[in-house]
């Protein structure tokens, strides 16, 4: 496994457990994570934003497959919470730096997948 694709791997773990200090430990003190609800330029805001848009609703993530490429890691994940029926599909185009920490995100989501909220 890639060091890119372990790191997309631990996004996952940290993303279940609702750990913020271990999701935190993946990013660069600078780093950017662009996502359809706004852009969050530093750690603080990437804080915020876990704790206040993802953790509030219990968000839990299905892998569905990791590709990785140099500093470059593409996640597709199936998410569902307790708050919004079925689940939705969602792909996080990662870069990381030479220490390989998360420098810039991308969150890009699609519509529910067919058949989930039964």
């Amino acid at each position: 496994m890639s060091r890119a694709a372990g790191i997309a791997d631990r996004y996952v773990e940290a993303m279940n457990a609702g750990d913020i200090d271990a999701m935190m430990s993946l990013f660069a003190p600078d780093a950017v994570l662009r996502h359809p609800t706004g852009v969050y330029t530093d750690s603080d805001a990437i804080r915020g934003f876990f704790l206040e848009m993802v953790f509030t609703y219990a968000a839990r993530l299905h892998s569905v497959e990791v590709l990785s490429q140099g500093d470059m890691a593409w996640l597709e994940v199936e998410a569902e919470s307790d708050v919004t029926p079925g689940r939705q599909r969602i792909v996080d185009v990662f870069r990381l730096d030479e220490q390989g920490r998360i420098t810039d995100v991308g969150v890009y989501s699609g519509n529910t997948v067919p058949g989930s909220d039964d």
